[in-house]
């Protein structure tokens, strides 16, 4: 491949990547379980979560549905505050997973897509535990 191949490639990546992450919704809540914590959907569809920002009123258990509706395997890794890897489950294309997270404190957990590139392209997200703002 020519340098101007290479590039060009490197380009088109680039803006492929700015616009995936200009495709961000609106934050959703998480609906409270009557057994306590709460529950939440998320559909995986080409190279973003949706939603990709969940807010959660207060620590506890979350249990979140993922649903690939995409042509190719994806990934769901969570994070904790401090970078630790809370869980990671592979999800085929047309499948889905519940996985159940214990979110001990108030805070900001990400997470993404492990597989190559996928996060680059806009696969990530966050969940916010703890009241809401008043802003």
């Amino acid at each position: 491949m020519s340098l101007n191949s290479q590039k060009s490639v490197f380009v088109i990546l680039v803006v492929i990547a700015a616009l995936a992450g200009c495709a961000g919704g609106k934050a959703q809540t998480a609906a409270p379980m009557s057994s306590g914590g709460s529950m939440i959907a998320i559909e995986v569809r080409g190279f973003k979560f949706s939603p990709n920002e969940i807010r959660v009123e207060k620590p506890g258990l979350l249990a979140i549905e993922i649903k690939n509706v995409s042509g190719s395997e994806h990934n769901f890794t969570l994070k904790d505050p401090r970078g630790n890897v809370l869980m990671s489950k592979n999800i085929s294309s047309g499948g889905s997973v519940i996985v159940n997270v214990e979110l001990p404190a108030p805070a900001v957990y990400k997470f993404y897509c492990n597989k190559t590139l996928h996060s680059t392209f806009g696969m990530q997200g966050r969940i916010i535990v703890g009241p809401q703002s008043s802003k």
